[in-house]
């Protein structure tokens, strides 16, 4: 049984849907460890598409949400389809939610505006806590440990964070949206699956914002030396081959590969 094994069910942008490429859903991703599982970002329609991929929304236990952004943090949503289901099934299990301090700060305004009658409280009818978490901060999940780095995103306004999964001897790297920074090459350090985003074209720099074209993912694969690089959060305006080769121009010596919807990569 291998220890880490990644299910990519959101692998586009802001632009996925779009007819004239192939289906990319919003991010998200399911890790499966020894010890469980770990949901990274929850982009619109995650429980439609965690069910439609055999995880049932009710067993999901840990999100760890990057940043604010509607693409990635349809949470809302995915708090109410926990709560139909401990409505209509019982299923009452707890689910932790790990999401940048500001963001956790500011969810019950989000929360308010979507049920005014519950005045910005959580869902009631299953425990459900809010961890805001800050450059740096840990947390121990069962059989791994959950470390969240700040990175630059949103012109560094944007409350982002990379995450770094550490179960066993098997490390998950996800870099959420960033741009280069110190933060994510640390994340992704000796990472053994390095989820990375390449929202930027082909020679297209978008560093200021906090975006990254696929040689600039290459750079931080190589500077952390991750053993793998899994190009996510890309539009598809570029052919999969042309970004592998602009990653590889890099220096990067390690497996690149473009993710796709519904894909499995196990390490």
């Amino acid at each position: 049984m291998t220890k880490l094994r990644l299910h990519a069910l959101g692998t586009g942008t802001c632009l996925a849907g779009d007819p004239s490429r192939p289906a990319r859903e919003h991010p998200l991703f399911v890790v499966e460890h020894a010890g469980g599982a770990v949901v990274f970002d929850c982009g619109e329609g995650a429980a439609r598409r965690l069910l439609r991929a055999g995880h049932a929304v009710a067993d999901v236990e840990h999100v760890a949400v990057t940043h604010p952004h509607a693409d990635h943090a349809a949470l809302p949503q995915l708090l109410q389809a926990r709560s139909c289901e401990a409505l209509v099934r019982g299923a009452r299990r707890p689910l932790e939610v790990y999401l940048p301090a500001a963001s956790a700060a500011a969810y019950p305004d989000v929360a308010r505006w979507h049920q005014p009658e519950d005045g910005g409280a959580l869902p009631r009818r299953y425990p459900v806590s809010l961890h805001g978490l800050g450059d740096g901060d840990t947390r121990a999940l069962p059989g791994a440990t959950l470390l969240a780095r700040r990175v630059h995103h949103g012109h560094g306004e944007s409350p982002a964070l990379a995450y770094r999964l550490t179960a066993g001897d098997r490390v998950f790297a996800y870099s959420g949206d960033t741009g280069p920074c110190d933060g994510v090459v640390e994340v992704a350090r000796g990472a053994d699956l390095f989820v990375c985003e390449a929202s930027a074209r082909i020679g297209q720099d978008l560093s200021a914002y906090g975006h990254l074209s696929p040689r600039q993912a290459g750079e931080i694969a190589r500077a952390a030396g991750a053993r793998s690089l899994l190009l996510t959060h890309y539009s598809g305006l570029d052919p999969a081959a042309a970004m592998v080769e602009d990653a590889r121009a890099s220096g990067y010596a390690g497996w690149i590969t473009v993710l796709t919807d519904g894909q499995i990569v196990e390490a």
